[in-house]
């Protein structure tokens, strides 16, 4: 049923935006012929004169009255719009062939017909047309805006988290690059619970394996002031006036270390770890491994000396070659079945006091 009500929605939200942008298509034209240009004044005060040489009944004088009644109705002059009228004055026309050379035939040229109230109300129409075009494309942008806003403030929380795992994975490859280690990132991995005969998934930021412990990693690439506590459910980042709630990233990485412990088969030198960026700061008690950017390298240096079962090349070697095929595993396919589980809002694992 939720899944009928979304697609409704999204039908929804898609029809009202190809329904704006007809209408906008719809006027284009409109607006397009509206917007032509008309012949200057000089233009056809040079059309007019054209026009007294030729005798109303020849071609060339029927293409020149033509042009002038199209463009100059009313002709730009110095970029204002003036109306120039054709004089009701007897003029002197010459016909294509004419019996006698020296023979002027004196016409009287009829004057233009005023415009009829059908052509001044299609006149004001396209003006208004105009007019509407701005205040449409600011509509069009509006609606877009609203309609796909959590779209695209999924994509830049996405981005963001993207920029601060490279930034992470960086950071320990610099400085575990003269020690042995494997550092695994995304892995999609299962975990140990069967829900309608499918594994639930989650995704594990950044998984650094080393002979003194497996360091679960769970990157946030936030900024501003941080509040929260160990068993607080909801932290809440502030940038300026601006407060936005999240969940406990302490709570969301111990169910990435049951599911990496799942897949090692550990029950101990299994190690959460949160990282913050430097743009961040905490302005309550800092919690137990939770560190920013800058204090990762030496959280991690405080495990050199336990002995875990890790330690053993043995142990290290295995968990290495089933993070391996763990890494393998986590395609495109295990991403999409991990993405449709996180909207249907599984029930996570809480912590226990």
């Amino acid at each position: 049923m939720k899944g009928c009500v979304k697609n409704i929605r999204h039908n929804a939200k898609f029809c009202m935006l190809l329904a704006v942008m007809i209408s906008v298509v719809g006027l284009y034209p409109f607006s397009l012929k509206a917007l032509e240009k008309q012949d200057s004044e000089a233009i056809c005060i040079l059309i007019q004169s054209e026009m007294q040489d030729w005798h109303p009944t020849t071609p060339r004088y029927q293409e020149l009255k033509a042009r002038f009644d199209e463009r100059c109705q009313q002709p730009v002059a110095n970029g204002v719009k003036s109306t120039v009228k054709q004089p009701a004055t007897p003029t002197t026309a010459r016909q294509d062939k004419p019996q006698n050379p020296n023979q002027l035939t004196v016409v009287t040229a009829k004057p233009t017909p005023a415009a009829s109230t059908i052509s001044r109300i299609s006149s004001v129409l396209e003006s208004l047309s105009i007019l509407l075009v701005i205040p449409i494309f600011i509509l069009v942008s509006a609606i877009v805006s609203l309609l796909f806003r959590p779209t695209l403030r999924q994509y830049r929380a996405e981005r963001l988290g993207q920029q601060g795992e490279k930034r992470v994975a960086k950071l320990l490859k610099q400085g575990f690059k003269d020690e042995d280690f494997r550092l695994y990132r995304n892995l999609i991995l299962p975990m140990d619970e069967i829900t309608e005969g499918t594994s639930a998934l989650t995704e594990v930021d950044l998984v650094l394996l080393t002979h003194f412990g497996v360091f679960v990693i769970e990157v946030k690439n936030y900024s501003g002031w941080i509040f929260g506590g160990e068993k607080q459910a909801l932290w809440t980042q502030k940038i300026f006036t601006k407060q936005t709630r999240f969940k406990n990233p302490l709570h969301q990485n111990y169910k990435h270390c049951l599911a990496v412990a799942h897949c090692l088969g550990l029950v101990e030198g299994l190690h959460s770890v949160v990282v913050f960026s430097d743009e961040a700061s905490f302005k309550t008690p800092l919690p137990k491994n939770v560190v920013n950017e800058s204090g990762l390298l030496s959280l991690i240096a405080q495990y050199k000396g336990q002995i875990s079962e890790t330690s053993h090349n043995l142990a290290f070697t295995r968990a290495a070659e089933r993070l391996d095929i763990a890494q393998q595993q986590s395609d495109s396919d295990a991403k999409s079945l991990h993405l449709m589980q996180f909207k249907h809002r599984r029930v996570e694992p809480t912590i226990t006091s």
